[in-house]
């Protein structure tokens, strides 16, 4: 059994998705809160802690962004999973940078809600199909665990494009990161534009996804 927590400040939304997530199979929702402080408050009274938190990003008191960053110190045990209207890489990397291990938009269907939670329960990335089609096709890949027979051979990369996808994961621009590895914004662009090319990636997102999928970041 997946429990869950939701922390969403849209009552009438937040009343939906507990219905809908307990007709999914084998999922039950054990906790409900208005805001992050509320969530986090009632953790501390729980008895069983839930597998998987689902977290809006736009909420009073604590948002999802400070939320899914103290659950992630605090209770590691709990996988993080962003349920957002925001659908820009911004808000993806931000919450990444949190730890959250999946983002779905709430236009998603029931179904691929559903995908969600599995994945996430189990440790898994996962990102709503809408916003893989914007970061590419190697992203869907990298969803779930491959049979070791049917990997694909490993990338290889430069320190250099290594270096520049550690820096991906921050919130500074292609300038400043051009800045702190002291080379141009020109040899950035080249470093992105080779790594979109390797990796079948189009977007930051995706290569901040890669960069924590291949340990090449810690969180």
């Amino acid at each position: 059994m997946t429990t869950i927590a939701i922390a969403d400040d849209h009552i009438l939304l937040r009343k939906a998705l507990v219905t809908l997530i307990n007709e999914f199979d084998s999922c039950q929702v054990i906790i409900e809160a208005s805001n992050g402080q509320e969530l986090i408050e009632q953790l501390q009274q729980a008895k069983t802690l839930p597998k998987v938190a689902i977290l809006d990003i736009n909420m009073p008191v604590m948002d999802g962004h400070v939320t899914a960053t103290h659950l992630a110190r605090t209770y590691p045990a709990i996988h993080t999973l962003s349920l957002s209207m925001l659908n820009d890489e911004a808000n993806v990397l931000k919450m990444l940078q949190a730890g959250v291990k999946g983002y779905v938009l709430k236009e998603c269907h029931p179904d691929e809600l559903n995908d969600a939670i599995n994945h996430v329960a189990k440790g898994e990335y996962f990102i709503n199909e809408l916003m893989t089609m914007q970061i590419g096709k190697r992203l869907s890949v990298m969803q779930q665990p491959q049979p070791v027979s049917s990997r694909e051979p490993a990338i290889s990369l430069t320190d250099k494009e290594k270096e520049f996808l550690q820096w991906s994961i921050t919130d500074l621009t292609y300038k400043e990161i051009a800045t702190r590895m002291c080379i141009s914004p020109r040899t950035v662009d080249s470093y992105r534009d080779t790594l979109f090319e390797k990796l079948q990636l189009k977007s930051r997102v995706g290569l901040a996804i890669y960069a924590i999928k291949n340990n090449l970041v810690t969180l």
